[in-house]
């Protein structure tokens, strides 16, 4: 979650509201962006053995894209 989405001001307003230190607050958020990251890479592997991903579709676009001049 980044600092641009609203959800994280959400989450940062609420734990000031819970009495939380802005360390505890920086552990949090790492933890939670941790657990983002973790969720994300999950669900993907989870869909692409289920078969509702399709990874070639993925390559596909990813080499079409136009890399930028070195």
């Amino acid at each position: 979650m980044s600092d641009q989405d609203p959800r994280h001001h959400e989450l940062v307003d609420w734990l000031k509201s819970q009495g939380r230190s802005d360390l505890e607050i920086r552990r949090i958020l790492a933890k939670v962006e941790h657990y983002d990251q973790q969720t994300t890479h999950e669900s993907i592997f989870d869909s692409i053995d289920s078969g509702n991903f399709d990874i070639g579709e993925i390559i596909n676009e990813a080499l079409s894209d136009e890399l930028p001049d070195e």
